[in-house]
């Protein structure tokens, strides 16, 4: 039997592995911020799929145009150390497939979630309908994906589910929860490494 996801990141998050992966992620999240936020005239809020330890949330909470920052995570331990770092920000224990935000987000932000859902499509759906504003935008980084080989065994060495998917399967599935002026890009390219899969797409008004 697979293990849950949200159980292995708990556990990591119990031994400080959060941290370092924060850190690995981070050169990736800031051009996938960057290239969402960079422009932008209006104050906006944001909202962060799968937050970790929230470590993203605080990063775009300082930003001066941002209104509003929250994170949603289905691993306790993982929120449990977003709000010892951060007592006053918003973050919720709960499973991203359910739940449903007060006010829905300018900008949904997700890094190295969604593959660990068996239906993805059906994640992005709920998203699109009840987390996104009209005018606003998906962003999602993921590193495992067909075009990356070092990922292929990931889900047989953690034991937990992973979507294996391709830039066209997950640029369809952002298509067919009703985004629009959607494109795949890729983030922290190396020698080594293909780059993070960027899948973004718009809500029209």
């Amino acid at each position: 039997m697979q293990n849950k996801a949200t159980d292995l990141f708990s556990d990591w998050a119990e031994i400080g592995r959060d941290k370092g992966m924060a850190n690995a992620h981070g050169p990736a999240v800031t051009e996938i911020i960057s290239s969402t936020i960079d422009g932008r005239k209006k104050p906006f809020s944001f909202i962060d799929a799968g937050c970790g330890n929230g470590w993203v949330v605080r990063k775009v909470r300082s930003m001066p145009l941002c209104e509003s920052a929250c994170g949603v995570d289905g691993a306790k331990a993982m929120i449990d150390n977003a709000r010892d770092a951060d007592p006053g920000g918003e973050y919720y224990l709960e499973d991203l497939f359910s739940w449903v935000p007060d006010k829905k987000a300018d900008i949904v932000h997700s890094m190295e979630v969604f593959y660990y859902f068996t239906k993805p499509n059906l994640l992005t759906k709920h998203i699109v309908a009840n987390w996104l504003n009209p005018g606003g935008t998906l962003v999602i980084g993921l590193d495992h994906y067909i075009g990356n080989p070092d990922s292929y065994d990931w889900s047989k060495d953690l034991n937990v589910h992973m979507s294996l998917l391709s830039e066209q399967d997950w640029l369809d599935m952002f298509l067919d929860a009703g985004l629009s002026g959607c494109k795949t890009w890729r983030a922290n390219p190396s020698k080594d490494f293909p780059g993070t899969l960027v899948v973004t797409g718009d809500l029209l008004v």
